[in-house]
């Protein structure tokens, strides 16, 4: 193992203080999303409304959203740990969080967001695939790639809402057959471009329901 590699996993993700992953002064300040939120998709909603304004980013192939922390404070640092610095003992944290806040979904069948290779092996990390893992032990659901696959590996970070529908409708494409109900999983909503691409994949291959969880999201907190 990479020596600077053991000594950052020794140091707290948030604040770098030495010993666990997540201290308790930073677990103290996760921002968890607990409602009132949207219905359908999750967002923070002081009128816990049946849909939103943003329900429209989604599409109509996705029929609810759920995630278990905001992406800023001690969220957006749990993310850019495990994503940008390859902290991958993240992932057991972030299954543990999304299994604490949000309910398992009806379904038969959990799918990652399928992951830009070339990046992944880079980068020492795959958090959907790693997350999706975690989840299907904890909730007792197999885990499949629903015959996805992502074919173009241009990064969505820096990019408009419309240029990141563009961007993930022609990144992903499916190939394979689905029946009954899908959790797709993912580590971040930002516009939910991504998850609604992958959803009309899923859709398309012949799944009754998409359902998505994700780890954090970016949220407009009321």
């Amino acid at each position: 193992m990479d020596p600077l590699r053991l000594l950052a996993d020794q140091r707290c993700a948030v604040c770098a203080a030495r010993g666990a992953l997540l201290c308790r002064a930073c677990r103290a300040l996760l921002p968890w999303l607990r409602g009132p939120f949207c219905a359908r998709c999750g967002e923070p909603d002081p009128h816990g409304r049946v849909r939103c304004d943003r329900c429209t980013q989604l599409g109509s192939g996705i029929a609810t959203a759920r995630s278990a922390l905001a992406h800023h404070g001690a969220g957006g640092s749990l993310v850019r740990a495990w994503k940008d610095a390859a902290r991958n003992p993240v992932a057991e944290l972030a299954a543990s969080c999304i299994v604490a806040a949000v309910p398992r979904p009806a379904a038969e069948l959990i799918v990652p967001v399928p992951a830009a290779r070339e990046r992944a092996d880079w980068r020492g990390v795959d958090g959907p695939h790693a997350l999706a893992i975690l989840l299907g032990r904890a909730w007792r659901l197999p885990v499949g790639t629903g015959g996805l696959e992502r074919v173009d590996a241009r990064p969505q970070r820096g990019l408009s809402a419309a240029q990141r529908r563009v961007n993930a409708a022609r990144a992903i494409v499916g190939s394979g057959q689905i029946e009954g109900r899908a959790i797709l999983v993912d580590d971040v909503l930002t516009t939910g471009a991504t998850v609604r691409a992958v959803a009309h994949q899923l859709r398309r291959a012949g799944a009754e329901r998409v359902d998505v969880v994700t780890f954090v999201r970016v949220a407009t907190i009321p």
